[in-house]
């Protein structure tokens, strides 16, 4: 059941709603390690970010939305991640899918898609299969039957499908394209199970969802066809949200650093009583906050790239944002590692207690940089520097195709 998202200002400006969010974000923060210890789902928060626009922050302006860009939600995104990995991981699909949209839905689909999510709606996501079955190999099909359509199929890591109002499901149609139907969470034939079981990012509501016969209209399949600037574009921004993921949560456990900074001794060896004095230890913190900014910059930098393409833009530079966004996801993905696995570093012993639930940021970590192959991505921008070659969109490696084969109709 959607909440009515509350009226807001239609002259909100990004550094407005980054103040409000900032003070949400701080609340929702105060319970994000007892949440993750009892896997209790974020449905007041849910709500509270509703509340400042959070959800309808990309959404056109004249759809209802805020309409703010790459850079305003990265920023965004980044903060809540910083507040609560779990959290954090669950506006990734949300956001893509209406990116998707917009790139290459149709009038009825954008009315209809924007339209629900400027009234309160969140999506969530339907795309990977069981079995561990690499990207676009799917056997969720979706088939004419007479006006509309019949989707069946089963989905794993359905990341936001249990808390969402509308899912976005990958599937086949009958010609073998993949497709995207936009199906409501509670339409007949419609089962989200409560599943996921990851050690991280415990409630992310990722579990299994079954379709079985649910039927669709013509207006809510999308169809990216074979341009590949939407393509290339749409990937970009998804992997662009990991990277603000990662780089949340890098955040939220240096910010823990600090805290615990001002708590505890000098570490054994130092000579030192209080942490301040302990010469390595502060020198330690320097370089944690020096790996945090890093990745906020090639963050930022990326987003840069993002928001300054156009619809007629050649796909060259299209592929140039694309790649920044591959090379920030290396750094983040680093930083991310590297901060949460140091903060027990600069707590010692003492910050391993289970009361403190400091772990959790190493687990939503670990769990989220898994999404993709990570080690790939040098592979591929190297590629393509000696030979032109370009990465598929959506695996951002194999298989490469040359970019002149690339742009042709």
């Amino acid at each position: 059941m959607i909440v009515p998202a509350p009226e807001l200002r239609t002259d909100l400006s990004a550094e407005q709603f980054l103040d409000d969010l900032a003070g949400t974000a701080a609340v929702i923060a105060g319970s994000a390690a007892e949440r993750d210890a009892e896997r209790r789902y974020p449905t007041a928060e849910y709500d509270a970010l509703r509340d400042v626009g959070f959800w309808r922050l990309t959404v056109p302006r004249e759809y209802g939305g805020l309409g703010f860009g790459y850079q305003t939600l990265m920023s965004a995104v980044i903060t809540v991640a910083a507040a609560d990995g779990s959290l954090g991981q669950l506006p990734q699909n949300h956001f893509n899918t209406l990116e998707r949209i917009a790139l290459a839905g149709s009038g009825d689909l954008r009315a209809r898609v924007f339209g629900r999510v400027a009234e309160g709606a969140v999506l969530g996501n339907a795309t990977a299969e069981p079995r561990e079955r690499p990207p676009g190999e799917n056997t969720t099909t979706l088939r004419r039957n007479g006006k509309t359509y019949c989707l069946t199929g089963r989905k794993v890591y359905a990341t936001g499908a249990l808390l969402g109002d509308i899912i976005a499901v990958q599937a086949r149609d009958e010609s073998g394209e993949l497709v995207t139907a936009l199906v409501d969470r509670y339409a007949h034939g419609v089962t989200i199970v409560d599943d996921w079981s990851g050690f991280g990012q415990r409630t992310t509501a990722s579990g299994t969802a079954v379709f079985d016969g649910v039927e669709v209209d013509e207006t809510g399949v999308l169809r990216f066809g074979s341009d590949p600037h939407p393509r290339y574009r749409a990937s970009a921004q998804s992997q662009l949200l990991h990277c603000a993921i990662d780089t949340g949560i890098a955040q939220g456990a240096f910010s823990a650093a600090v805290r615990l900074a001002h708590q505890v001794h000098g570490g054994r060896g130092s000579g030192a009583v209080e942490f301040v004095d302990d010469v390595l230890g502060v020198s330690r913190l320097g370089e944690l906050w020096i790996t945090v900014e890093g990745a906020r910059a090639i963050v930022t930098q990326a987003a840069q790239a993002l928001d300054a393409l156009t619809d007629t833009d050649p796909l060259a530079k299209v592929l140039d944002a694309f790649y920044r966004v591959a090379a920030a996801k290396k750094i983040s993905t680093e930083a991310a590692l590297t901060v949460t696995a140091a903060l027990i570093d600069i707590g010692g012993a003492s910050s391993t207690r289970t009361e403190l639930r400091l772990d959790r940021f190493w687990r939503d970590a670990r769990t989220h940089t898994v999404h993709d192959a990570v080690r790939w991505k040098p592979y591929s921008i190297g590629r393509r520097l000696l030979t032109g070659d370009v990465a598929d969109a959506w695996s951002i490696a194999h298989p490469f195709t040359p970019a002149e084969e690339l742009e042709q109709p």
